[in-house]
This record gives structure tokens, sequence and C-alpha cells, in this order.
């Protein structure tokens, strides 16, 4: 089964995204024709991460905004009143203290005060001892970067990610190798494993082991357009290479909703250095477990998953926002099977994924591989590669869904908005893997894919 790229495109004249993107004069046509400026990007180290903040000044041109030497760190940070608290920070602090004045930008990598970085302009400065009140407003990549371009695309530290258990004894592992497999399996990256019981709504309690390996590369490019107006491109997104195994014990009776267990909350904040100006880059990414049932069932399965997938967010100067999610390639296997009842079980994990600029504007997605099995009797798979025993009726299907939206909290790229996300097409797919039933012959069953022709 062939998988189509997921795009949603949101107009210039959006009322809800309204971009400045109307005719330019002739006399400013011709100047952003000129080609920009490229500089160069890359990944800064986890344990190379500024924590003083960048103070630059903005040129009026084509030019990026001018860096001083880091001399301050914020204290603290008020995103909705813009009032902010600078400190000093090295030998150098009176110096740039003194010289703090309206106009100039403040660049700050993640810290406590903003823990997804900050991008702000100064609007007022009073000095208090040795520290500087500042009050500010948001301020765009155009009044940073001006008219020039970058382009970065690199594998995160798995050491970057910052990972909250929601299960008990949750077992986290770095491999900053990231090595892939000859069958396209992630040996490296971030690994999480788990063995725990949780209960469930009707009183009984399910099973959960296994692990997940994550290897997630971000995608980030900007070209400017004219001083501090709406860039003619730009793209902030992430790549996510996946292997699971997963073992599911349980008895479920009808459930209606799916039973959600959540596995770990992950987060990072990568900074990417442009020239010399820092842009901070927010991952979230939220894992757990999900189980349906129709009717009434036993479930003994384990199953596993390999793929990768990503999302962006782009924008084109004139054609406004395009939201993608590219599924790539997905392949859901069933390892051992252990089901009897009359129902059809759906068995899936839930990656909730969002990347945005400085948490103010990206692109969020929800997907979920899953092994869906329609068992009237019972069913025994027992892993060695033996011709399952059926008695009754046995279906097996792969499964793929994904859904999200665009979202945007501030004009980090020098646009017009309202906080209100904008959702893209939902993507549901679903693909035959075996059926066995009793008195028929029994087939092998073989691996399934969302990227394979049916």
């Amino acid at each position: 089964m062939s998988i189509r790229r997921l795009t949603l495109p949101v107009l210039a004249t959006s009322a809800v995204l309204l971009l400045w993107s109307g005719g330019l004069p002739a006399a400013y046509a011709a100047d952003a024709a000129r080609p920009a400026t490229t500089l160069p990007a890359a990944l800064a180290a986890p344990d190379a991460t500024p924590s003083a903040v960048t103070v630059a000044t903005p040129t009026g041109g084509d030019a990026p905004a001018k860096a001083d030497a880091p001399a301050l760190a914020l204290s603290s940070y008020d995103p909705h009143s813009g009032q902010a608290v600078l400190s000093a920070h090295g030998p150098a602090a009176p110096q740039a203290a003194a010289g703090l004045h309206p106009g100039q930008l403040i660049d700050s990598p993640p810290s406590a005060a903003a823990p997804h970085g900050a991008l702000v302009k100064v609007t007022g400065v009073q000095k208090t001892g040795d520290a500087v009140r500042v009050s500010t407003r948001p301020a765009t990549l155009p009044e940073l970067l001006g008219h020039t371009k970058a382009a970065l695309q690199a594998p995160v530290s798995p050491a970057a990610f910052s990972v909250q258990p929601q299960v008990k004894g949750l077992q986290v592992t770095y491999d900053s190798t990231g090595l892939t497999s000859a069958d396209g399996s992630i040996s490296g990256g971030l690994g999480l494993s788990a063995n725990a019981t949780v209960p469930l709504p009707n009183g009984s309690s399910a099973t959960l082991a296994g692990s997940v390996e994550l290897d997630p590369t971000i995608d980030f490019s900007y070209q400017g357009g004219l001083g501090a107006l709406a860039p003619q491109q730009a793209r902030v997104g992430f790549q996510l290479g996946a292997h699971a195994d997963w073992h599911v014990t349980a008895g479920l009776t009808a459930t209606g909703t799916p039973l959600s267990i959540p596995i770990a909350n992950l987060s990072a904040s990568p900074v990417v250095m442009v020239g010399a100006l820092p842009v901070v880059i927010n991952l979230d990414l939220t894992l757990s477990a999900d189980i349906s049932a129709d009717g009434t069932v036993s479930i003994d399965a384990k199953q596993s998953y390999d793929g990768s997938w990503g999302v962006h967010s782009d924008y084109a100067q004139g054609q406004g926002w395009t939201t993608s999610t590219d599924p790539s390639t997905s392949t859901v296997t069933p390892l051992a099977l252990d089901l009897s009842g009359d129902a059809s079980v759906k068995t899936g994990l839930v990656a909730q994924a969002s990347v945005s600029l400085y948490d103010a504007l990206g692109v969020k997605a929800s997907i979920e591989p899953y092994l869906r099995t329609a068992v009237h009797g019972s069913v025994v798979l027992d892993g060695t590669g033996a011709a399952p025993v059926v008695n009754g009726t046995v279906s097996l299907y792969g499964g793929l869904d994904i859904d999200g939206a665009l979202f945007a909290r501030l004009a980090i790229l020098g646009t017009t908005l309202a906080e209100q996300d904008l959702p893209f097409l939902t993507f549901e797919r679903e693909w035959p893997i075996d059926s066995w039933s009793t008195g028929g012959a029994p087939t092998a069953l073989p691996g399934a894919s969302a990227g394979s022709s049916s």
C-alpha cells in the first residue's frame, strides 16, 4: 500500500493566520530578489549551549543583528507582561549592562527563567544595582537574522532529552551513536524500557512490558525577506526513527474509548547556532500504549514496530503555510499471540509530538501504529514460526493513524495571527496481515508494512 504525504495549505489571507504577503513595490521587489547571504548553521552540543543571553543590535538592513559577547543572564522573565530581569554573567557584565538600550534584541537559550528559550526586543531599560530590569515585546526571526539564509538537518543528541517517567520502573538508556541496522531498525539513540502493571477502569489490571528506541533529527531552514518583514521561506520540523517491541496482557470487556497507558514524556530544546546567533527549537514527545476492544476478550500479545515519520511546518512568502506529515515507512508485526473471546482488539503505541520555534510556532501530530485482531474463538501464535493454533476465526490487521495541527502563539516570523490551532487532514490506513479459520489451511504469517503494496 502506498503512502502519500499529508499537507495542508494555509492561505496568507486566512482570517485566522494573516501573513504579510501583498505585492511589493517595484523598488523593493528587486531588493527581495537579491541573493541572501548564507550563514553557517550548526547544532550546539547540549553541554556547550551558552547559559548567558545574546544581546544583539538589529542592523536595519540585509545583515543579521550584530551580537555582543554574552555577558548577561536572564534571571526572570514574564512572557505575559514582557518584564525581564538580567543579571551579571562574567567580567564584561558591567559594560554590557551599561550599554543595554531600547531596540536591542535579547536572545536567550533555554534556562530556568525561560525553559523554551526567549527572543524579545527591548522597549525600556531600568538599572537597579547589579541587575537590569527591561520591558520587552516578542521579537521575530527576520529582526534577528535579516536577509540571510541558513539550513540545518541534524540528529539530536540523546543526552539533550529530559525524560519524565509515567510508569513505575521506567529505564532510560542513552547511545550517542544512533546506529541503524541493515533492516532499517534503530540500534542507537534514546532507549526506554518498562515492565509495569497498571489498573484498568473495570477493576482488573493490564501488564505492559517492552522497549522503545528513538532516533530524532531536527530540520530547520530560513531565508529572509526585506528587513523585519516576513521571510521568503522558513521551515521547522523533525524526523523520528523508531523501533519498538511491546507485550500487553489484559482481560478486556467492551472498553468503549481506548485505554491509554502513559509511558513517558520527553522534551528537548536544542539550540541551532546560525552564525553567532542562537535559534531555539523545542521538541516535545509523549509516549503511551493504547488498548481497546469492542467485546470481551483475554489478550496476551507481543508485537513490534519499525518505521520512521516526520512532521514539518513550511512557510513560503505569497503562499502562506503548509503543514505536512510524512509517514515514510511503518511495519507492524505480531510476534506472539494468545487471544480468546469475541471482539475486535486494537493494541497500539501512540506518539504525540510537537516541534516549534521558541514554543511559539510549529506543528504537532499524533501517530499510532497498531495491531488489530478480530477474533471469534481463540488463537495461539507461539512466535517460533510454527502455524498458529486456531479455534474459530481470526483476522490480523496492521494500521497507522495520524492527525495533527499547525499552532501559532506568537508572531515569531513577523506575522499577524490569532492563537488557534489549524488542523490538517486525518490520515488513517489499515491493511490486512493474515487470517485463519477452523478447518482452513493455515498460512505463514508475514510481516506487513504501510509502505508496501497490497
